[in-house]
């Protein structure tokens, strides 16, 4: 038999792990669920660990599996490598970091966390963002470094991101916009803007949480700027106040000459953050399913397990919130996204004269993702190979020591990071998710085996001989940690096998002591004893499990309840209603006082039902008090 079991951090709140054997079988959904419940994985890549397998439009010829493609991202990728140097700015470091990671998420099925420039702009963000905070002008550098941290090991820099995160709504407009820092609320900037959407669409994906008002905002300020033509203008002279949120015709004087005026790229930027923000606060269901498929080659899982990412901010996380997150205007939202992709399908190019191209092809990549997304496809034949278009024009501007020549106004580190970017696909690339991972020193998992989240972002491999004696022996010893406890809780399939195969003698004791646990003070012993009482399926641990119902981690009674229709065979009646059954999954910190009172008030509906069951098939059973 498979088995997947809950596992627990130190202070108790749930993580989940994966127990296995060759059988286990598989279910992929959009984000990747276990057959029957998750297991959590660090953010860490083992090498050839999957793979992407694109699904979006086909392109005519080229797609970034295509060699020619492969060929010059890999130019520039090791191009990127020879160019950044200690003293580079940060922000150059930190978008050939993320071109580099998002190359081998594509390529090698893997991030690249022993590659010594992704390693050095990690660190250093990381280290800097209190002062990114502080003195940062634009949003580009905090939005990248978000987006960064996130895709290189989300766990392991949770509170920078966290931090990062909690400035991104501190710099919005009240119109849901954002611009530079010097300007405050004189104008408000798409190109930012952008950015800012991308980093809170990034961090969702990997299980933060937020406010989702924040995304509604900016969703509603890229609506509303858009001209009226259909087209988008990269900044906009406006208040930034929230009742001064539209387009505004390009001012003639001033110190501050407003770039009022549409073009493509902006056009590319403002409609695909429309997309990527609806799709952010899931306002329409997807057209399209734009699925991968993961290739565990070299971490020795079984081909056939599945595996899910935990969000980093675990039950409470927006990844785990179904159906629309807010109320919005979804014929205003239709009628502006209609009159950006007319306006685009009419003047559709990849624009040589533009002064930022490869900045271009980054956003026409993005607005392709999540149009295709949306709506299954980009649009008439002017756009439909927008990718072939966007690769010739690279392969165009080869030559020279910088394999492609560095476009007007970006320099000759941004040019080749966002032209990887597009290559790439790397609005794809991010919905990977990040759900394959390395053992410790790289060695496989043995079959039958436990993997467990480390501290340090690692899955490693739980021992799970202990035998009946051990684990009695741990469950009376004080000094006994939760971590050691948790791996017990995790490994009772051997040690309630060993105790059936025990004298009623024998039985008979160590069904009292673990009785007498479930009115433990610690969680994981509560949990440990309602888990065995409950795997075992015996009539006389009922009185116990009736008394687990009433514990005060819901978690329990959870347990508890799960195993009272496991003996009494009622598998698919005495359900649990799907609200309660969620809330109480989630930390008890982050619920309402009326979620706790509603989740009370079902278990001890549920006791009372159970208790019912239990003395019409046994009339003088005692029960616990």
């Amino acid at each position: 038999m498979n088995s997947v079991e809950m596992i627990e951090d130190k202070d108790g709140r749930r993580t989940h792990g994966l127990r296995f054997d060759a059988k286990t079988s598989v279910t992929h959904t959009g984000r990747l669920r276990c057959a029957l419940t998750s297991f959590v994985f660090s953010v860490m890549f083992f090498a050839n660990a999957f793979f992407v397998a694109s699904n979006a439009s086909a392109q005519a010829v080229y797609s970034p599996e295509h060699p020619d493609v492969r060929a010059l991202a890999d130019d520039l990728v090791a191009y990127l490598k020879s160019a950044i140097k200690p003293n580079s700015q940060m922000n150059s470091r930190v978008l050939a970091a993320l071109a580099i990671v998002q190359h081998s998420k594509r390529y090698n099925g893997s991030v690249p966390l022993s590659d010594p420039l992704v390693k050095q702009a990690c660190e250093d963000a990381a280290a800097q963002v209190d002062e990114m905070i502080e003195t940062e002008n634009e949003m580009y550098l905090p939005c990248i470094t978000i987006i960064l941290l996130a895709e290189t090991n989300a766990r392991a820099y949770r509170e920078p991101i966290k931090k990062l995160l909690r400035f991104l709504e501190d710099r919005q407009n009240p119109n849901g916009s954002y611009t530079y820092k010097r300007e405050g609320y004189k104008s408000c900037d798409l190109s930012q803007t952008q950015f800012a959407a991308l980093a809170m669409f990034v961090a969702k994906l990997h299980g933060f949480d937020m406010d989702v008002q924040m995304a509604k905002r900016t969703l509603d300020w890229t609506l509303n700027s858009q001209a009226p033509d259909g087209g988008w203008a990269y900044k906009l002279q406006a208040s930034g106040q929230a009742n001064d949120p539209g387009f505004k015709p390009q001012r003639a004087t001033g110190a501050v000459a407003y770039e009022a005026t549409p073009s493509l790229s902006m056009t590319f930027a403002g409609g695909g953050t429309a997309y990527l923000l609806s799709d952010f606060l899931q306002l329409n269901k997807r057209a399209k399913s734009m699925g991968k498929t993961l290739a565990k080659k070299s971490v020795g899982l079984p081909k056939t397990v599945m595996i899910y990412v935990e969000p980093v901010d675990g039950k409470s996380s927006l990844l785990n919130k179904s159906g629309p997150l807010v109320q919005f205007d979804r014929g205003k939202f239709s009628n502006k996204v209609g009159a950006g992709n007319a306006w685009l399908e009419r003047s559709f190019k990849v624009d040589r004269n533009v002064s930022y191209t490869c900045y271009y092809l980054f956003t026409l990549e993005r607005y392709a993702y999540f149009r295709e997304q949306a709506e299954g496809g980009v649009g008439n034949a002017n756009l439909v190979n927008w990718y072939d278009e966007g690769f010739k024009y690279l392969m165009d501007q080869r030559g020279g020591s910088y394999v492609i020549k560095a476009q007007s106004k970006e320099n000759n580190i941004w040019s080749p990071a966002l032209a990887v970017l597009f290559l790439v696909r790397s609005s794809e690339v991010l919905n990977v998710e990040p759900a394959a991972s390395r053992a410790l020193g790289g060695q496989g998992f043995r079959k039958d085996s436990v993997l467990r989240l480390g501290a340090n972002g690692l899955i490693r491999q739980v021992e799970t001989e202990k035998n009946l004696n051990d684990l009695i022996s741990m469950m009376k010893e004080d000094g006994a940690d939760n971590e050691q406890l948790m791996e017990l809780a995790d490994a009772l399939k051997k040690q309630i096998s060993e105790f059936r195969a025990k004298d009623d003698k024998s039985r008979g004791e160590i069904n009292a002591f673990l009785q007498s646990m479930i009115a433990a003070k610690n969680y994981f012993r509560r949990l440990i004893a309602v888990r065995f009482l409950a795997g075992e399926q015996a009539m006389d641990n009922v009185p116990a499990l009736l008394y687990a119902l009433g514990d005060p981690d819901f978690r329990i009674c959870i347990e508890a309840h799960d195993g009272l229709r496991l003996i009494s065979r009622k598998i698919d009646s005495m359900k649990l209603s799907e609200a309660t059954r969620n809330n109480a999954l989630r930390d008890r910190g982050v619920l309402t006082g009326e979620e706790v009172d509603s989740c009370r008030l079902e278990f001890g509906g549920k006791k009372r039902e159970w208790t019912e069951w239990f003395l019409k098939i046994r009339p003088d059973a005692e029960l616990f008090d």
